[in-house]
Parts: structure tokens; sequence; C-alpha cells
């Protein structure tokens, strides 16, 4: 592996211990936030494995990872933790990906792979000793919290007639569409959990350790050919006939999270090119991620690119 050991200073090893500790005991306390700190996991990782080698990486995870369970266990949060550890091999993965100086188009697909593939096992594992955690248990708990706050709203007189018949029918299409999409919802965890260890990881190690596996993300892009999973899953989405629609409309979100993220690079690639101050594209990007009508933008930027090459990537030098 082409990889420096860069061993840190004796205090320092200690503060990483309690970083990585923290991260795994986090989720536990606060569960509500789990799968949004779980997501830190695999990030943490490869910045300690990438940052500081193997050997230094490794005594460092394996330190926290003790500290953290003994402190889980007082806590009685141990599934928790088991939970957050099943993150833990694809950090391993993007970081030896790194390592080989491999692309991030096949980094990100092995740590999609292995990340995925760890979570569904460790569920697995929830479903065979607890039936509460099982697919159609998840399906009926949404639905059931929907109902709640069904009746909520309708037993809320402040609410005006015209407001509450359309929330009645945003939380009753909601019911309906969630069973349908909710493969693609599980997905994009795994999904936002990589992208989010590939990003911010390669960002980091730029800057506090003066090198990075990869190009900055302002330059992040999608193969052209790509283009045809979306019109493809489109297609498929678009028929009437079972299940083939619920795959395509599933396949249909997924690709599209993937232009979404490719917009996205395309934003940040010109507010770096315009020097815009943070204080001001800190609102911008949370309002295009939150904002319904923001990420159809950034998906509408996305595909555009392929056929417009927005940031002229693919012009060659005169």
């Amino acid at each position: 592996m082409n990889q420096v050991e860069r061993k840190p200073e004796r205090f320092g090893i200690f503060q990483y211990v309690f970083l990585f500790s923290s991260v795994l005991i986090f989720p536990g306390i606060q569960w509500p936030l789990f799968f949004w700190v779980n997501g830190f996991v695999p990030l943490v990782v490869f910045i300690f494995l990438y940052g500081f080698g193997w050997s230094s990486g490794n005594k460092i995870v394996a330190q926290g990872a003790v500290l953290a369970f003994i402190v889980s266990f007082f806590l009685q949060t141990l599934p928790f933790y088991f939970l957050a550890l099943a993150s833990l091999p694809t950090g391993y993965v993007i970081a030896r990906c790194a390592g080989r100086s491999e692309g991030q188009m096949t980094t990100g697909a092995k740590g999609i792979l292995t990340l995925g593939t760890c979570w569904l096992v460790f569920w697995g594992g929830l479903v065979v000793t607890n039936g509460a955690f099982s697919y159609s248990a998840l399906i009926q708990s949404v639905q059931n919290w929907l109902d709640i706050l069904l009746k909520a709203y309708r037993h809320n007189e402040s609410i005006p007639v015209d407001s509450l018949i359309v929330i009645e029918q945003m939380l009753t299409q909601t019911k309906t569409l969630f069973p349908v999409i909710l493969p693609a919802i599980l997905c994009n965890f795994v999904l936002l959990t990589v992208w989010l260890t590939m990003v911010y990881g390669n960002r980091l190690t730029l800057k506090y350790i003066g090198r990075s596996p990869w190009p900055e993300y302002k330059l992040w892009k999608l193969p052209d050919k790509f283009v045809w999973a979306e019109i493809l899953s489109a297609a498929l989405a678009l028929l009437p006939v079972e299940p083939i629609g619920t795959i395509g409309i599933n396949l249909l979100i997924l690709v599209s999270v993937l232009f979404i993220f490719q917009g996205l690079s395309i934003v940040v690639f010109y507010f770096n090119k315009w020097n815009m101050p943070l204080i001001f594209r800190l609102p911008l990007y949370i309002l295009a991620v939150i904002q319904s009508s923001g990420t159809l933008i950034l998906l509408i930027i996305g595909i555009a690119d392929i056929w417009l090459d927005l940031r002229r990537l693919n012009r060659q030098p005169e």
C-alpha cells in the first residue's frame, strides 16, 4: 500500500481513542439520532487508518472499541453499540482502497457493498432474535405513527379546514407510498454514509494531514453512460406491471440521489470559483438539501452536466 505511517503524539492518542469511543457510544444514548450519528463511524475509522497508517490507526480503533464496549455495557446500550460497530468494516475498506489509489467510483462501490452487507447481516440477526425488528414490523410502526400524527392534527382546532385537508391527503399518501419506497430509503442511508465518509474524509485528510486520496469533491463526476440507468429506471417505474413498477421506482430514487450528489458538486465548484463566503454558502446548502425544490434543481443540474459539461471538465487543454 502506498501509505506513510504517521504516529500521533502520545497525548493525542488518548484524544483520538476518546473520540472514537464517543462515536460508538453516543448513538445508544441519543437513539432517535442513531442513523445520523452512526454515519460518522466509517469516517472516523478512515481518517485514523489513512492519516496515521494501519499500525497506529488500528491501535486507536481497537482501544476506542474496547472503551466503548465497557461504557455501553454499564449503560445497557450494547445493541446500539454492536450496530454502530457493524459500520466499522466500511471504514477499513475505504481506507484500503485509498491506500491503493483506487478511483472514487470503485471505492464507493466497494464501500456501499460492504456497508449494505454488514447492516443486512446485523438486521437479520436482530430479526432472528427479536421479531419486533422485522421489515413488516418497521412498516407497521411507521404507519401507526402516521395515524397518531393524523389524529393529533384532526383534534387541533387551530388548524384551518383547508390546511387540514391538505395535511390529511399528504399523510395518507405518505402512508400508502412508504412501504413501496422503503427499500430505497434504507439503501439511501448506505449511500449517504459512504458519500459522507469519502467526501469529508477526503477534505479532512487534505486539511489536517496534507494529502488526500482523491480529487476535490467539486470535481466529482459520474460516468456519462450512467444517465442510461436514470432513463431505464424511469421507464420501469412507469410500467403498470408489478413488481417491475415498484423496482423501477426504488431504482429511480437511488440513481437520482447519485445525480443529486453530482449536482451538489457543481454548485460547490462555482461557489469556490466565485469565492462565495461560507456565511452565504451554508444557508443555500441547507435549503438545497431540505427543500424538495432545491433537491429537484440539484437533480436537473446533475443530469444536465452529462451533456452540457457545466464545469468544462471534458474540454481538452489548448
